[in-house]
């Protein structure tokens, strides 16, 4: 089994997107979701979820925490793990004011 780091950007829309999803016959492991209020003039809240294969399950991992002007936060403390199709989404109060950086290690 292969293993490597991998980091991805993303912009956070206004309604649920997949920022991180894993392909077939991965299994990702999140290392790091830290999410930076590039905003000069509004703060800004972010909710993230995990939806599971299928879309049969969703895990919420925060809802509406508020990021202050210029500020970030990690909204993954620890590990979070994606196997198989299963995606992180992020969802931003409102568009061009959030971006995240996803680090994680890929096994395949």
């Amino acid at each position: 089994m292969a293993s490597t780091l991998h980091m991805v950007s993303h912009d956070v829309a206004s309604s649920y997107g997949a920022a991180l999803t894993a392909g077939s016959g991965e299994t990702l492991t999140i290392i790091g979701c830290q999410i930076a209020n590039m905003h000069a003039t509004d703060a800004c809240h972010i909710s993230a979820k995990v939806v599971q294969n299928g879309a049969a399950s969703e895990s919420i991992l925060c809802h509406e925490v508020n990021i202050p002007i210029n500020d970030s936060f990690n909204a993954i403390l620890g590990k979070c793990v994606l196997e198989d199709g299963d995606a992180l989404h992020l969802n931003a109060e409102a568009v061009s004011k959030l971006e995240a950086t996803i680090s994680y290690l890929k096994q395949t």
